[in-house]
């Protein structure tokens, strides 16, 4: 069962932000870093306020977790910035002060480097993905736990 989503909010809303955020600062993404940047934002929204981002499905493809549909969508730049001018969508408070994080955290990081932090043993993509089970769905609990996890380890951190 997928969790709640915020209303009317798709998987492609939250790539046209990252693109618009990256349009504005003259930054280019490349497909994979775009599937990244969505990831990390569902899972760290879904590690804050219990509900998911979005309501497409991740799967644990190869090079890392993927929404089909926005694969589908971009594909045809491959490993080439994606080239399109759209305006930052109007969020609430919680989305948007998520996504700004997302993006100042991760938006520096090389897509190589990102599929690196998708990849570790401990991730959710690690946890389904292998050669046999190529593109099975990586359930959103398991997202949220693992993000939940790296949240309760950053809060107790920093106190």
């Amino acid at each position: 069962m997928t969790p709640k989503s915020p209303p009317n909010i798709t998987v492609f809303d939250i790539a046209n932000w990252f693109l618009a955020k990256a349009q504005g600062v003259e930054k280019h993404l490349k497909p994979m870093k775009l599937q990244k940047l969505v990831y990390f934002a569902y899972g760290w929204y879904f590690a804050h306020f219990e509900n998911s981002l979005f309501p497409e499905r991740i799967f644990a493809w190869r090079h890392g977790p993927v929404v089909a549909d926005l694969y589908g969508r971009f594909k045809r730049f491959k490993g080439n910035p994606i080239e399109c001018v759209t305006e930052i969508p109007k969020f609430d408070d919680n989305v948007t002060s998520v996504l700004n994080e997302v993006w100042r955290v991760y938006a520096p990081i090389t897509d190589v480097r990102m599929s690196d932090i998708t990849h570790r043993i401990d991730a959710p993509w690690a946890k389904v993905y292998s050669e046999s089970r190529w593109g099975a769905e990586i359930e959103p609990t398991e997202i949220r736990d693992y993000f939940k996890t790296l949240k309760d380890k950053f809060d107790n951190d920093k106190s």
